[in-house]
């Protein structure tokens, strides 16, 4: 699969590696009936991965860094996290240097425009199963080191991933990407949230893991036979409802409306980040009332947020550490302000929270940010 892939223009970027925008307190964006969430940042992992082809190249890692306006500490700092709009920025920068949707992570260069060649290829199929079989099958025809082949089941079919003969793919990077970007294309071309039945890794569990929330959500196994997603043959049936006139449109859209996670609004994770989100600059409610907000005992809520391998704070920090990091890039707000926006009444506890959350205090992120511009 091809992760990165500008337009005709080089205005336009059609894809770039797992990224959000980090807008507003509560944004969201539609695409025919998917909603994405726009509020969650990205581990600097993948900053460091997505740069790593084009070092290996002999290109100027923390020059192309300081074009995409980020500060060179993130490549030292395995606990930072990135500005989504940032990490977009870098990646349409490293694809048009490079002239590579691969971005230097496969063996062989893959030629810009691939990508909108496979939509136009595939839209007029009739349901998913068949537009996956036939994409999959074009992508054959590069010979690329790493290929995602589409096997189809009797109950159902997997997206697996083959790599052919070695090549880069730096911490598994472009394996997980190709993944990642099939499954939000099917999401794209049906109008759902294809749920993910399982995904299987063969190899350890990477010490990125806990990103895999957003990516691959649902039960992950690791150190299995091969490298695919799985998916149920209901989902596989479902028909495609885009057709060539929505093209442009969503390759405008692009990066977001294929890379971010398919929000789903009825898991209880979702329910609870939507109502602290509402409420990031005032005080944000605590757990008996957002159990109350759902119409549940606090005894449900906690059962049900384990079900989802979660917690009630866990999932507070994440929204306190995601807004902090948009108030930080936007350098509207004071630091001390900014604490209070995000419901901490004492300054030194922000600090050291932040710093937990990320590895580098406030002050030290604000400097990173402006290092970079």
């Amino acid at each position: 699969m091809r992760p990165w892939a500008f337009s005709s223009s080089p205005r336009y970027c059609t894809l770039v590696l797992i990224s959000y925008y980090v807008h507003r307190k509560c944004a969201l964006t539609t695409t025919g009936s998917i909603f994405f969430m726009k509020t969650s940042t990205i581990a600097s992992h993948y900053v460091r991965a997505a740069i790593s082809g084009a070092v290996a190249q002999g290109h100027d890692g923390k020059a192309l860094l300081a074009k995409a306006g980020i500060g060179t500490e993130i490549l030292e700092e395995p606990k930072a996290r990135v500005y989504p709009d940032k990490l977009s920025k870098l990646m349409r920068i490293l694809a048009f240097e490079m002239q590579d949707e691969f971005l230097g992570q496969d063996d062989k260069p893959s030629r810009i425009g691939t990508f909108r060649t496979l939509c136009q290829l595939i839209i007029p199929c009739a349901t998913l199963g068949e537009a996956l079989e036939m994409g999959t099958r074009y992508y054959s025809l590069f010979d690329m080191a790493l290929h995602t082949q589409y096997e189809a089941g009797e109950a159902g079919g997997a997206l697996v991933v083959n790599e052919r003969r070695p090549c880069l793919n730096r911490q598994q990077y472009l394996t997980e990407y190709q993944l990642v970007l099939w499954h939000r294309l099917s999401c794209w071309l049906t109008g759902k949230r294809i749920p993910i039945q399982v995904a299987e890794f063969a190899y350890d569990k990477p010490k990125h893991a806990a990103e895999f929330h957003l990516f691959f959500y649902g039960e992950h196994k690791f150190n299995m036979p091969r490298t695919l997603l799985r998916i149920e043959q209901q989902y596989l049936d479902l028909p495609i409802i885009r057709n060539r006139s929505d093209l442009p449109g969503i390759m405008k859209e692009a990066p977001y409306a294929f890379l971010v996670k398919p929000n789903n609004t009825a898991s209880i994770n979702a329910q609870v980040r939507r109502i602290l989100e509402v409420s990031s600059g005032e005080e944000m409610p605590d757990f008996e009332s957002v159990a109350f907000q759902l119409n549940n005992s606090t005894q449900t809520l906690r059962r049900r947020l384990k079900e989802e391998q979660t917690s009630f704070q866990a999932i507070k920090d994440q929204v306190r550490r995601d807004m902090a990091i948009y108030y930080l890039s936007e350098n509207k707000f004071s630091i001390n302000e900014i604490a209070l926006r995000v419901g901490f009444t004492e300054p030194s506890t922000f600090h050291r929270a932040f710093k937990k959350w990320t590895g580098v205090t406030p002050g030290d992120y604000r400097l990173g940010e402006g290092s970079g511009e």
